[in-house]
């Protein structure tokens, strides 16, 4: 009978543990968004205009240099991996906050949210943590993926490309400028108040 009894708890703890994983995002979804938003962000802040010079810096017997191109200096990777240098210290910029359309906790950046969220200290850790095993994990597939411009790139890369993220994971907020809900969700609210 006590065996019966102690099995039962294990699974009831099991299944109490994988629903409570399951309305969180994970710290590596977390991570791979964090990445690819501030890449995409630092990315936009460059002159569009501005070039490097990439390929052999070696001069041929006549004195001309060959195999020099020039590619736009944004999405270089030169410039990605200077970005990636002290990227995972922005985590302190995030905080986990539940998302208003599909009730899911992810991570998102304190400026971005007028949600209020978990920014603890052990939270933000983690968040950092997973950052850094995700560099040491995906690094050269991000690189490669953020050399090319994306219409959602948090989506197609974390998602789709990794896999590290649900879809809901990378739902996207609904953009209020006064950090409120949508119309639809406010009458949902005053009916079930009602």
């Amino acid at each position: 009978m006590h065996a019966l009894v102690f099995w039962l708890g294990v699974l009831l703890l099991w299944h109490a543990g994988g629903c409570s994983a399951a309305s969180s995002s994970s710290a590596t979804c977390g991570a791979c968004s964090l990445l690819v938003t501030e890449l995409e962000a630092s990315i936009a802040t460059v002159d569009s205009r501005k070039t490097i010079q990439i390929g052999s810096f070696r001069v041929d017997p006549n004195g001309n240099q060959d195999g020099l191109n020039e590619v736009p200096f944004a999405r270089s990777e030169a410039h990605i991996y200077e970005l990636l240098d002290n990227i995972c210290a922005k985590s302190k910029e995030y905080i986990l906050v539940v998302h208003p359309t599909t009730g899911k906790s992810v991570y998102r950046r304190v400026d971005a949210t007028k949600i209020d969220g978990d920014k603890s200290k052990p939270t933000l850790s983690k968040l950092e943590s997973a950052c850094s095993d995700f560099l040491d994990d995906y690094e050269e597939a991000l690189v490669g993926f953020i050399r090319s411009e994306h219409e959602e790139p948090t989506r197609e890369f974390c998602h789709q490309q990794l896999g590290v993220c649900s879809s809901v994971d990378v739902t996207p907020f609904p953009e209020m400028p006064d950090g409120s809900l949508p119309e639809e969700e406010q009458k949902d609210d005053e009916k079930d108040e009602l």
